[in-house]
């Protein structure tokens, strides 16, 4: 407004001193208004230079990114309504770049201690950022499934580990173009819960069921056997009648112990002098063409393990071994440890790539007459050891290898 008023004033004084100059005024006239025409385009020209100083300033000052600092009022009118507005956006700035600071920690600690896996990728989908849940989760197999997802897609795995994992591809705008990110939701636990309840629901529906019927047919035909015992034919065929029964009883109550699997009481155990105690057992179990060796590379570690459910989880796993070789000359299994890392490797018939996926769920087994008890019974003490387990045959060697990777501790 000022400049305006002075540019006006500095205006009519050269209009003055032009008609003083064609009327021929005195040069005391003419000495007058143009001093004060200097007079009013100087006061004009410090009209316009303050907003302007004040304007370079605060370009400064946001090309600094300085939010924090304020422009001092200048006393000019003008001026001062320029630094005023400027002040005021330099607030506006400060909290909105505050409150996306304070958003932005708060949504890294989240994704830091989440405990599901979350990977940020480019614009191109090439993962760059991960959090520790899905370093700790991320697997080549899982890395390889992740690779396949389609935008806004979830899909459900299950690996050869015997993990289950939910994994969904989605997307956040940034600069205005889509840019994906992955999460990874661990379900092992979940769903083997699942399955054991539904597990458990269905032995105990047919025990009882078994039980109550077989007790009483076994006491039929003990009675039967006793009447008849001078006919041999007629006393075999109830004998064998009866042994049927009780096999099919025994039939049950194998799923009943793993029913009744007690909860895990782990202590240090060093596993390699456990081992050393075991290999003459367990040498005892295979047939002469099969030999069995132990290597071991760290016997100084010391692991929390309930070596009671260990023991059977290695007798276990040994005894499938010699059932995959059978008769086939010159069978091999080594029992190897190094540390934490445990496996047992086999020269037998092997695990299909279809079936390393499914052998630790209930009821599945590749041995046909085989209830499927023996591997699930050991996932279900690893997993109550925390471990982490695998079943796999390597196309490379044909040899199969069934690796457990022991915690040091149990959470």
């Amino acid at each position: 407004m000022r400049f305006k008023i002075y540019s006006i004033a500095a205006l009519i004084c050269g209009m003055a001193l032009t008609a003083c100059a064609l009327a021929g005024a005195p040069g005391l006239w003419s000495m007058v208004t143009a001093g004060l025409m200097f007079v009013f385009m100087g006061l004009a020209y410090r009209a316009v230079r303050k907003p302007m100083d004040a304007v370079q300033n605060g370009i400064f000052l946001i090309r600094s990114q300085d939010f924090g600092s304020r422009l001092r009022l200048t006393g000019q009118h003008d001026a001062d309504k320029v630094v005023d507005h400027f002040n005021r956006m330099m607030a506006t700035m400060k909290a909105e770049r505050l409150k996306n600071e304070e958003q932005n920690q708060f949504l890294s600690k989240l994704i830091e201690v989440s405990p599901m896996g979350i990977a940020i990728c480019d614009f191109d989908g090439n993962i760059i950022d991960t959090n520790p849940a899905y370093r700790e989760m991320a697997t080549p197999a899982l890395e390889a499934a992740l690779s396949g997802l389609e935008d806004d897609s979830t899909e459900t795995f299950r690996f050869e580990t015997a993990e289950i994992y939910r994994c969904s591809r989605l997307w956040f705008m940034d600069s205005g173009f889509r840019r994906p990110f992955l999460i990874i939701e661990r379900l092992t636990d979940e769903i083997s819960k699942a399955e054991k309840e539904v597990f458990k629901k269905i032995v105990r529906t047919i025990g009882h069921e078994v039980n109550n019927t077989m007790g009483s047919v076994g006491s039929v035909l003990e009675t039967l056997q006793d009447i008849h015992r001078d006919d041999q034919l007629l006393a075999e065929t109830i004998e064998s009648s009866r042994y049927s029964c009780m096999n099919l009883v025994g039939f049950v109550k194998g799923y009943a112990e793993i029913v009744k699997l007690p909860a895990i009481t782990p202590t240090q155990t060093n596993l390699a002098e456990e081992l050393r105690k075991m290999l003459p057992t367990l040498r005892a179990m295979a047939p002469e063409n099969i030999a069995i060796t132990l290597e071991i590379h760290d016997d100084s570690v010391l692991l929390p393990l309930d070596m009671m459910l260990i023991s059977r989880v290695i007798t276990n796993i040994v005894k499938n071994s010699i059932e995959s070789i059978g008769d086939k000359p010159e069978g091999a299994i080594l029992l190897y440890l190094d540390g934490q890392h445990f496996y047992v490797e086999d020269n037998g018939a092997g695990i299909a790539p279809e079936d390393a996926s499914r052998v630790f769920t209930p009821f599945f087994s590749t041995k046909h007459p085989d209830r499927g008890l023996g591997l699930m019974l050991i996932g279900e003490i690893l997993l109550a050891h925390r471990s982490i387990f695998s079943l796999s045959t390597y196309a490379l060697n044909g040899c199969t290898y069934f690796s457990i990777i022991f915690k040091r501790k149990i959470e």
